[in-house]
Protein backbone atom coordinates (compact mmCIF):
# COMPACT_ATOMS: atom_id res chain seq x y z
CA UNK A 1 0.00 0.00 0.00
CA UNK A 2 1.44 3.88 -0.96
CA UNK A 3 1.33 6.06 1.91
CA UNK A 4 1.03 9.63 0.57
CA UNK A 5 1.59 12.62 3.04
CA UNK A 6 0.30 10.31 5.82
CA UNK A 7 -3.16 9.33 3.88
CA UNK A 8 -3.38 5.86 1.84
CA UNK A 9 -3.59 6.26 -2.22
CA UNK A 10 -7.71 5.63 -1.55
CA UNK A 11 -7.68 8.37 0.84
CA UNK A 12 -5.70 10.58 -0.90
CA UNK A 13 -8.55 10.69 -4.16
CA UNK A 14 -10.60 12.59 -2.45
CA UNK A 15 -8.43 15.29 -1.72
CA UNK A 16 -6.93 15.26 -5.76
CA UNK A 17 -10.58 15.46 -6.57
CA UNK A 18 -11.53 18.31 -4.12
CA UNK A 19 -8.10 20.19 -4.97
CA UNK A 20 -9.08 20.08 -8.84
CA UNK A 21 -12.71 21.15 -8.41
CA UNK A 22 -12.25 23.54 -5.45
CA UNK A 23 -9.24 25.38 -4.92
CA UNK A 24 -8.15 24.62 -9.14
CA UNK A 25 -10.36 27.11 -10.39
CA UNK A 26 -10.78 29.51 -7.69
CA UNK A 27 -7.16 30.14 -8.08
CA UNK A 28 -7.98 30.71 -11.27
CA UNK A 29 -10.42 33.14 -10.61
CA UNK A 30 -8.39 34.96 -7.80
CA UNK A 31 -5.16 35.57 -10.34
CA UNK A 32 -7.64 36.92 -12.97
CA UNK A 33 -9.32 39.31 -10.64
CA UNK A 34 -5.98 40.57 -9.24
CA UNK A 35 -4.66 41.33 -12.47
CA UNK A 36 -7.41 42.31 -14.35
CA UNK A 37 -6.74 45.38 -16.32
CA UNK A 38 -3.08 45.62 -14.98
CA UNK A 39 -0.40 45.63 -17.08
CA UNK A 40 3.08 44.37 -15.27
CA UNK A 41 3.77 48.11 -15.32
CA UNK A 42 0.68 49.11 -13.27
CA UNK A 43 0.64 45.75 -11.01
CA UNK A 44 3.72 47.35 -9.75
CA UNK A 45 2.98 50.64 -9.28
CA UNK A 46 -0.32 49.24 -7.38
CA UNK A 47 2.10 47.29 -5.30
CA UNK A 48 4.13 50.39 -4.56
CA UNK A 49 0.83 52.80 -3.41
CA UNK A 50 -0.65 50.39 -1.88
CA UNK A 51 2.96 49.42 0.67
CA UNK A 52 3.67 53.59 0.77
CA UNK A 53 -0.34 53.61 1.61
CA UNK A 54 -0.21 50.91 4.38
CA UNK A 55 2.42 51.72 6.36
CA UNK A 56 1.34 55.77 6.29
CA UNK A 57 1.48 56.69 10.43
CA UNK A 58 -2.41 57.27 9.92
CA UNK A 59 -4.74 55.06 11.39
CA UNK A 60 -7.67 56.40 10.24
CA UNK A 61 -8.35 56.93 6.81
CA UNK A 62 -5.99 55.03 4.69
CA UNK A 63 -8.44 52.81 2.90
CA UNK A 64 -10.28 56.18 1.83
CA UNK A 65 -7.02 57.67 0.39
CA UNK A 66 -6.46 53.98 -1.38
CA UNK A 67 -10.03 53.96 -2.80
CA UNK A 68 -9.59 57.85 -4.07
CA UNK A 69 -5.91 57.12 -5.48
CA UNK A 70 -6.64 53.56 -7.02
CA UNK A 71 -9.89 55.69 -8.91
CA UNK A 72 -7.56 58.46 -9.83
CA UNK A 73 -4.72 56.45 -11.40
CA UNK A 74 -7.44 53.40 -12.67
CA UNK A 75 -5.47 50.85 -10.60
CA UNK A 76 -6.99 47.70 -9.14
CA UNK A 77 -8.92 48.14 -6.04
CA UNK A 78 -8.70 45.41 -4.79
CA UNK A 79 -4.58 44.96 -5.23
CA UNK A 80 -4.23 48.22 -3.84
CA UNK A 81 -6.59 47.52 -0.65
CA UNK A 82 -5.11 43.82 0.17
CA UNK A 83 -1.48 45.67 0.35
CA UNK A 84 -2.83 48.41 2.52
CA UNK A 85 -4.65 45.69 5.16
CA UNK A 86 -2.18 43.03 4.68
CA UNK A 87 0.65 46.10 6.32
CA UNK A 88 -1.46 47.21 9.11
CA UNK A 89 0.44 45.33 11.74
CA UNK A 90 3.65 47.17 10.70
CA UNK A 91 2.02 50.29 9.97
CA UNK A 92 1.05 49.91 13.37
CA UNK A 93 4.50 48.83 14.34
CA UNK A 94 5.96 52.13 12.76
CA UNK A 95 4.15 54.81 14.49
CA UNK A 96 6.31 55.51 17.23
CA UNK A 97 10.10 55.24 14.98
CA UNK A 98 8.22 57.43 12.50
CA UNK A 99 6.78 60.12 15.72
CA UNK A 100 10.36 59.79 17.18
CA UNK A 101 12.15 60.66 13.54
CA UNK A 102 9.61 63.37 12.86
CA UNK A 103 10.54 64.71 16.29
CA UNK A 104 14.20 64.41 15.74
CA UNK A 105 13.64 66.14 12.33
CA UNK A 106 11.32 68.61 12.92
CA UNK A 107 11.34 70.86 16.78
CA UNK A 108 8.46 72.38 15.80
CA UNK A 109 5.47 72.30 17.99
CA UNK A 110 4.66 71.87 21.57
CA UNK A 111 6.15 69.21 23.84
CA UNK A 112 5.36 66.06 23.70
CA UNK A 113 4.98 65.31 27.67
CA UNK A 114 6.85 61.77 29.40
CA UNK A 115 3.88 60.32 30.59
CA UNK A 116 1.55 60.65 27.72
CA UNK A 117 -1.14 58.43 28.24
CA UNK A 118 -1.30 59.76 31.64
CA UNK A 119 -2.13 63.13 30.10
CA UNK A 120 -4.82 61.70 28.01
CA UNK A 121 -6.32 59.93 30.37
CA UNK A 122 -6.90 62.96 32.83
CA UNK A 123 -6.56 66.02 30.26
CA UNK A 124 -8.22 64.24 27.15
CA UNK A 125 -9.61 67.76 25.50
CA UNK A 126 -5.68 69.54 25.72
CA UNK A 127 -4.45 65.65 24.58
CA UNK A 128 -5.93 66.36 20.79
CA UNK A 129 -3.87 69.20 20.33
CA UNK A 130 -1.04 66.80 21.27
CA UNK A 131 -2.15 63.98 19.28
CA UNK A 132 -2.33 66.27 16.47
CA UNK A 133 1.22 67.51 16.53
CA UNK A 134 2.37 64.10 16.99
CA UNK A 135 0.44 62.86 13.86
CA UNK A 136 1.62 65.99 12.15
CA UNK A 137 5.24 65.08 13.13
CA UNK A 138 4.60 61.47 12.16
CA UNK A 139 3.38 62.59 8.51
CA UNK A 140 5.80 64.77 7.88
CA UNK A 141 8.81 61.91 8.82
CA UNK A 142 7.19 59.26 6.92
CA UNK A 143 6.98 61.90 3.70
CA UNK A 144 10.97 62.32 4.05
CA UNK A 145 11.37 58.39 4.07
CA UNK A 146 8.50 57.18 1.68
CA UNK A 147 9.06 59.04 -1.33
CA UNK A 148 13.11 57.54 -1.97
CA UNK A 149 11.63 54.13 -0.79
CA UNK A 150 8.77 54.35 -2.72
CA UNK A 151 11.23 54.88 -6.02
CA UNK A 152 13.71 52.54 -5.29
CA UNK A 153 10.98 49.66 -4.97
CA UNK A 154 9.08 50.73 -7.59
CA UNK A 155 12.07 50.94 -10.08
CA UNK A 156 13.01 47.10 -8.84
CA UNK A 157 9.25 45.73 -9.22
CA UNK A 158 9.05 47.58 -12.59
CA UNK A 159 12.11 46.04 -13.46
CA UNK A 160 11.26 42.41 -12.81
CA UNK A 161 8.26 43.52 -14.39
CA UNK A 162 9.87 44.18 -17.20
CA UNK A 163 12.33 40.86 -17.28
CA UNK A 164 9.73 38.45 -16.67
CA UNK A 165 7.42 39.90 -19.57
CA UNK A 166 10.77 39.65 -21.79
CA UNK A 167 11.75 35.79 -20.39
CA UNK A 168 7.84 34.96 -21.53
Amino acid sequence: MCIVIGFSTSASQPLKRLRKIVVAPFMQRLQVVLSSGLTPQKLALTLCIGTALGILPLVWGTSLICFMLAHLFKLNHLVLQSVNYLLYPLQLALLVPFFKLGTSLFSWGPPIPHRFLETIIQHPGSSLSILGWITLKSLAAWMVTVFPTLLLVCIVLKAAAHKNKVRT
